[in-house]
């Protein structure tokens, strides 16, 4: 999961999701259209992070309380430990709720920490970056 845990209180909103979602809390989102959605593995440019778990059905757009994530440090799951190598270094997601650290292919999560022991911890703190900015 992609966990906040440094951010200014009041920055949460709410985005219309597009249709067919199924959020879980602490999931990654990007734009599709206009709307919101799960990230992929391929995301590069994840926005915001869901605050509640949400479903949409095939016709609806309903509302998501999320966070954007600039200026926000995140405590993140990968799917693989993480090694020394990977501090300072940039990953893309395993999943909407992990990170692959050993992948740069689509830069948009920056590792700064390794939470516990280096080749033994899945979790990462860092923050998202946007490459166009």
């Amino acid at each position: 999961m992609f966990t906040p845990i440094q951010f200014e209180s009041g920055k949460m909103m709410n985005v219309k999701l597009a249709v067919s979602q199924t959020i879980v809390k602490y999931e990654g989102l990007e734009w599709a259209s206009g709307y919101l959605q799960a990230c992929t593995t391929a995301s590069a440019d994840v926005r915001f992070v869901a605050m509640e778990a949400v479903t949409t059905d095939g016709s609806s757009h309903t509302e998501c309380l999320v966070l954007p994530v600039e200026g926000v440090r995140f405590e993140c799951d990968c799917d693989d430990v993480a090694s020394i190598a990977d501090l300072g270094t940039y990953c893309q997601p395993a999943t909407s709720t992990t990170l692959d650290p050993d992948d740069s292919t689509a830069d948009c999560f920056y590792i700064d920490e390794i939470v516990g022991e280096e080749e033994v911890s899945k979790v990462v703190r860092g923050h998202f970056i946007h490459a166009l900015e």
